[in-house]
């Protein structure tokens, strides 16, 4: 999904950013030295930042390598996940006596503004249905999801839920009152082990500096609209695929090796987010230039510290063909950074690669080589 060539380098100071904004958005979302971007306060969620475009066509991508359409899934892991964060931040939220949910709305409309995910609307609400409209919405799916799971927490009542595109810019959500007793969503954790590691902050430039803000609830760099999307979300999307895996046979990836996950379900749906991360930097025509491993940080530093994918700690050669292996502390989601590296690889050294990963208390390794041996 990341690509150098849509989004500038941060070091580039020719891009228009909105100060206030973008000041705004670098003080609620802090860039650490391991390369995550990490929401602040009491609910410390890594984000990943990616073009809205970009992240629309990672879908498609990965639709078509699972075989099996996922907006829906997407939907209710964004309701699960924004329902958990609402949680964690009830105490913060406006409690005045008068244009209560007015006052509410606006304060959940600020963080929708920052994770550039449109405007939220109360369009009209009887005893047993509630429309609700979102304008300049990123994606539907999300739309849908965070619209219901924010009225559920401001009116305290659970709510099934359908929705309406218009294809372009809103999305017409309906809620209808469900008496069913839904338990509320819970902590989900990543199915791997990271360094443990204090996030110390960035000092000098931060990936979202250049932020402008373009109207109500989105923002971009360099003209290209951005959204964030937090780890437990991806992670409550990844669990919610895997159940439609199960037996599936056809579903087969040469290319990646997961060394620590012994679920076959999980690798299929890891193999789908790698390759859909693959595609999509491959799509992106990047140049990609390594004359020695060393080389390998400052890629990191390009195509995932600045989006918060995490960052390279070292890399070392482990063939005479361009095989490297490349140590990470840290990683907003494995199966995205090594279809990200192998493209990069690929791109690199004009040939089809293979990758492994693996982790340990020590962080992540990815090791990666030449899919067919060379003679």
């Amino acid at each position: 999904m990341p690509s150098e060539r849509n989004v500038p380098l941060v070091e580039d100071q020719s891009g228009d950013s909105t100060p206030e904004f973008s000041n705004r958005l670098m003080n609620s979302y802090q860039a650490t030295k391991g390369g995550m971007i990490i929401e602040t306060g009491n609910y410390p969620e890594p984000h990943f930042f990616t073009q809205v475009s970009e992240f629309e066509l990672w879908l498609g991508d990965l639709e078509k390598h699972i075989g099996l359409p996922l907006g829906r899934k997407l939907a209710h892991s964004a309701a699960e996940s924004e329902e958990f964060r609402l949680q964690k931040k009830k105490s913060q939220m406006p409690n005045s006596l008068f244009n209560k949910m007015k006052k509410r709305l606006d304060w959940i409309n600020l963080s929708w503004e920052l994770r550039g995910l449109g405007v939220l609307e109360l369009m009209n609400k009887d005893k047993d249905c509630t429309k609700m409209i979102v304008h300049k919405r990123a994606h539907s799916a999300f739309a849908a999801g965070m619209a219901s799971s924010t009225y559920e927490i401001l009116s305290n009542s659970r709510y099934r839920f359908h929705w309406t595109d218009d294809g372009n810019s809103e999305s017409l959500v309906t809620l209808e009152l469900d008496p069913r007793k839904i338990p509320q969503a819970e902590k989900i954790d990543p199915s791997w082990i990271d360094a443990e590691l204090k996030h110390s902050i960035i000092q000098d430039s931060h990936p979202l500096s250049l932020a402008y803000h373009e109207t109500p609830g989105t923002w971009s760099i360099d003209g290209f609209r951005m959204m964030g999307i937090s780890q437990d979300l991806l992670i409550r999307f990844e669990e919610s695929i895997m159940p439609q895996l199960i037996d599936d046979k056809s579903i087969q990836d040469e290319k990646f090796v997961w060394k620590n996950i012994t679920d076959s379900e999980r690798k299929k749906t890891w193999n789908g987010f790698a390759d859909a991360s693959r595609k999509r930097f491959i799509a992106s025509e990047e140049m990609v230039l390594v004359a020695e491993a060393e080389h390998w940080k400052n890629l990191g530093n390009r195509f995932l510290s600045r989006f918060g994918l995490g960052s390279i700690d070292f890399a070392e050669s482990i063939d005479s063909h361009g095989g490297v292996k490349i140590n990470l502390s840290l990683l907003f989601h494995p199966a995205l950074v090594a279809g990200i590296l192998t493209a990069a690889w690929e791109r690199a050294e004009a040939r089809p690669a293979k990758c492994e990963w693996s982790c340990h208390e020590n962080g992540h390794m990815i090791q990666i080589c030449s899919l067919h041996e060379l003679a």
